[in-house]
């Protein structure tokens, strides 16, 4: 005898909320502007702006698969392939600044395709994952870190590309691992990346003068007005009043 199951709706509408949600704790993109967006998920919901991020070695020794990568439904074509690439080496942190470079290089692995990051300059990455058919992506990588693998706090700097070159790459972004570290060195190394790496001087400078006027504004409300995400000073994926504010904010500090 053939049993008929019904899956009652609400069960199918929580299933599908929870599969549209971003996974906390993963790296959150996007490309529905035509560039890929870094950020990180608030209770489930892209933010973006964000290009620091960190995690931890150990889930198995000297390795993890964190932070992964996770999008929205419709935040990418369907079947869309993403790649990497390495800026550079992985570097040191002293307890001051990530100057030197590791003694210890990464692997990074996705099946059976793997590279070792570079000991100078820049290494091409591969493609790490298609998007599902409805344009979700979400995929992990695993990073290990080899050998002497001493305790202490690394800097991993990536950037995301599109195969097809349909989209624009990321910007970079930065992924600090902790190796048996303290979660005070993690948000150390966290700040001084964000300080030293990420911030823009003087943001509110928008014509580029090198001084703050009415043309600032001027170019602030065109960069709104076409809804270029330049003009997102708050941070959070989208255009708002709160931007005018945080731009006037800045503007009001000075440079």
């Amino acid at each position: 005898m053939s049993h008929t199951r019904i899956i009652p709706a609400t069960l199918l509408l929580l299933t599908t909320a929870a599969m549209a949600q971003t996974h906390e704790g993963d790296i959150a993109i996007t490309g529905v502007r035509g560039v890929i967006e870094t950020g990180y998920a608030d209770a489930g919901t892209p933010v973006f702006g964000r290009r620091v991020f960190d995690t931890t070695f150990g889930k198995l020794p000297n390795w993890t698969n964190d932070p992964g990568f996770d999008s929205q439904v419709g935040a990418f074509a369907p079947r869309a392939s993403l790649g990497f690439d390495v800026l550079g080496p992985v570097l040191w942190w002293d307890g001051l600044a990530f100057e030197d470079v590791a003694e210890s290089r990464i692997l990074i692995n996705k099946g059976p395709v793997s590279i070792t990051t570079p000991l100078e300059g820049p290494l091409p990455g591969f493609v790490f994952g298609l998007a599902s058919t409805t344009g979700k992506f979400h995929h992990h990588m695993g990073f290990e870190l080899l050998d002497p693998a001493s305790d202490g706090v690394y800097l991993l700097g990536l950037r995301l590309w599109d195969d097809a070159g349909a989209l624009e790459p990321s910007k970079p972004f930065y992924i600090v691992f902790g190796q048996n570290a303290s979660v005070g060195a993690l948000a150390d190394a966290v700040s001084w990346v964000e300080a030293n790496l990420i911030a823009d001087p003087c943001r509110a400078d928008l014509d580029g003068d090198g001084v703050l006027t009415i043309f600032d504004f001027l170019a602030f409300q065109n960069l709104f007005a076409a809804g270029d995400m330049r003009a997102d000073f708050d941070g959070d994926g989208s255009l708002t009043i709160f931007d005018f504010l945080a731009f006037q904010n800045e503007f009001a500090a000075g440079c």
